[in-house]
């Protein structure tokens, strides 16, 4: 009878590995729970219960709330300019580019990333330092944009106005995406307010362009 091959031991974690999880964890549920409950509800209770991690570790890792928001808000600048380029990659050339830069966009100010920057922007202010990073991410966003508009919309970046003409649909994205947690907006009634901008403002840009 032929004995069975065994199978590779499976390799164990390094310190360094596991540690890394749990701070990846740890901000994912910081996320989690300013999109669900806001900043002003988010407690380092309710992070560690949602990354599934212990109190002893969530304190090891980020001490305060204050330390966590932080730590949150520069994992949030690397996963926006990481979501955005990926996805720019796959963007068709041709006529139909603009209309898809613009959904690309307007999914980045919507999306669950950008949520959770908001409930900082709109509540997070106060503590100096805090409000330090906020700073940091506001610029970083603005140069993030800024330097994908070439990619986004190689034919029309070169117009002198039309980089004013973006910041306006820009403007315009984030107004709608604040309406529709304020409001509690239906997706069908943002969906279909957002075909409508996406008409003017594809008007707007080729007007520029």
């Amino acid at each position: 009878m032929t004995a069975e091959p065994r199978s590779a031991p499976r390799r164990r974690r390094t310190q360094g590995e596991r540690s890394a999880t749990t701070r990846r964890a740890l901000l994912e549920a910081t996320i989690d729970c300013l999109v669900e409950d806001g900043y002003v509800n988010l407690t380092t209770t309710k992070v560690a219960a949602r990354a599934e991690v212990s109190r002893g570790a969530q304190v090891h890792h980020f001490p305060t709330r204050a330390t966590l928001v932080i730590e949150a808000i520069q994992y949030l600048i690397g996963q926006v300019s990481q979501s955005l380029f990926n996805e720019i990659e796959q963007l068709p050339v041709g006529s139909d580019r603009a209309d898809r830069a613009l959904d690309l966009l307007w999914n980045t100010f919507r999306g669950r990333l950008f949520q959770a920057a908001l409930q900082i922007s709109v509540a997070g202010p106060g503590d100096p330092e805090i409000e330090d990073k906020l700073s940091v991410l506001n610029q970083v966003t603005a140069d993030l944009i800024r330097g994908s508009v070439p990619l986004l919309f190689p034919e029309e970046a070169s117009h002198p106005d039309f980089e004013d003409a973006l910041y306006t649909a820009l403007n315009t994205m984030t107004g709608l995406a604040m309406s529709q947690r304020v409001a509690k907006l239906s997706e069908a009634e943002v969906e279909g307010r957002w075909r409508r901008t996406k008409a003017q403002l594809l008007r707007l840009l080729e007007d520029r362009g």
